[in-house]
């Protein structure tokens, strides 16, 4: 099959967050984000080995430590928290629903709670095979919150896997 002629645009991107919980995950997807996921994929550490203090021809490299990916987007604030239902803002402040009720990805009995994140890119509505997807493991979750018109959440992740699930 040859690659897509298709150009991708942020109109075609849906992201969505999944818990561990098994055999049905919890799964959320995130409405009224900016469109600006970025995706950081670090990989290995490439390490450098001088000789003498200089770069030998060609040089003497070697992978080193697995990094963490990590990401970003924005989206627009709904609702802070929320006992019935996920919110974004449980999430960045692990309260609400996702505090109670969402497992992490790493077990229900791990000190650190993470989820998937799915980024689901429309390929079938515009002429593709399929719909495309690139998902992340076990990300943590951070961000902040902006006052303004309108108010806005800043989240950032870290995500413990060397490279994404692409599909």
């Amino acid at each position: 099959m040859a690659e897509s002629t298709i150009v991708k645009t942020k109109r075609d991107g849906t992201i969505t967050f999944r818990d561990g919980t098994t055999p049905t995950a919890e799964e959320y997807t995130v409405a009224f984000e900016a469109g600006d996921l970025n995706i950081a994929i670090a990989g290995r550490t490439v390490n450098l080995f001088l000789d003498r203090g200089v770069m030998t021809d060609p040089p003497s490299i070697r992978f080193g430590d697995d990094q963490p990916m990590s990401g970003t987007f924005t989206a627009q604030l709904r609702d802070l928290n929320d006992a019935a239902v996920a919110t974004l803002t449980d999430f960045l402040t692990n309260t609400g629903f996702f505090a109670t009720d969402w497992v992490s990805r790493g077990g229900p009995n791990a000190e650190v709670k993470t989820v998937q994140i799915i980024w689901t890119i429309a390929g079938l509505d515009h002429g593709d095979p399929a719909d495309h997807t690139i998902s992340a493991d076990h990300c943590y979750l951070t961000g902040s919150i902006a006052d303004g018109d309108p108010v806005t959440l800043s989240v950032a992740f870290t995500s413990f896997d060397l490279f994404p699930l692409v599909a």
